[in-house]
């Protein structure tokens, strides 16, 4: 299982460097090795707390066979724990909601050479990673699990105020289904190292365009997590939103006659994902 642990920290108006000080000595906690990212109220560990007007992270999700939900705020670190990257669903750096989308870490000291592609997960016939891709969806845990594709890097530099900048195409397989299916999902990324803000102009939630058509079609037999906990008879459909191409193709007649558009479609994965 992926999980996310992070520490969150307090900047008031007054004696800002002086709680600079104090907070570079305290930053000692530690992201669990080997995890994932995600879960709300906590601030992601060695953040630079001083904007930079300058520096711009952006994320792009360029193909999603699973259900991902827009993320709206971008942050990255730098710690003897290494690099992280995060795209999440906040507000701000210290929103108590703050939740993890997608997550890259890199190990400390990693050697990673520029226009060079690596393997993710077991995938061979490239050097392997020195780190990992996580997609928490907004969960604080996730049996998701990166198990192939390729990640590559046209700028890198492992210090605070550097540049990375690159892409992916993950295989990633889900572990909350018994059959494992597995699912691509692609993204370029840009950001510079201790920099952090929201993604403007800011996204609309998929999950929250869905609601209509999962109310209309979908909830009076099935329940759906936290969001609909009532059902008459038929299963709750957390976590499933990879079925749903399977039952409805855009402009056709699907599961129980109902018709959907392919936006419609794209929206309800990413609800039924996300609880």
């Amino acid at each position: 299982m992926n999980t996310d642990t992070t520490t969150k920290c307090y900047l008031g108006k007054t004696g800002f460097a002086s709680r600079i000080r104090t907070l570079a000595l305290a930053l000692s906690i530690a992201l669990l090795a080997g995890c994932g990212g995600g879960g709300g109220g906590t601030t992601p560990t060695g953040i630079n707390t001083t904007p930079d007007p300058v520096a711009s992270n952006s994320y792009t999700v360029t193909s999603d066979g699973y259900g991902l939900e827009k993320a709206t705020y971008l942050s990255s670190s730098v710690s003897t724990l290494g690099i992280v990257f995060r795209a999440a669903i906040a507000s701000s750096l210290n929103d108590p909601a703050y939740e993890t989308v997608s997550r890259i870490d890199i190990v400390p000291g990693a050697t990673i050479t520029a226009q060079t592609t690596y393997a993710l997960g077991s995938a061979g016939g490239a050097p392997s990673f020195p780190g990992n891709l996580y997609f928490l969806n907004g969960h604080p845990s996730t049996l998701l699990r990166t198990v192939g594709g390729t990640i590559s890097f046209s700028r890198y530099g492992g210090n605070s105020g550097d540049r990375v900048s690159g892409s992916y195409n993950a295989v990633v397989e889900d572990d909350n289904d018994p059959a494992k299916p597995t699912y691509t999902i692609a993204a370029s990324f840009d950001f510079v190292i201790g920099s952090y803000g929201a993604v403007l102009p800011a996204p609309g939630s998929l999950a929250l365009a869905a609601q209509p058509a999962y109310q209309s079609y979908c909830a009076s037999c099935h329940a759906l997590g936290g969001y609909d906990t009532s059902a008459s008879g038929a299963p709750d459909l957390a976590l499933k939103g990879g079925e749903v191409p399977a039952r409805y193709a855009a402009g056709q007649a699907g599961h129980q006659g109902v018709t959907l558009t392919a936006d419609q479609i794209a929206a309800l994965k990413v609800l039924l994902n996300t609880n």
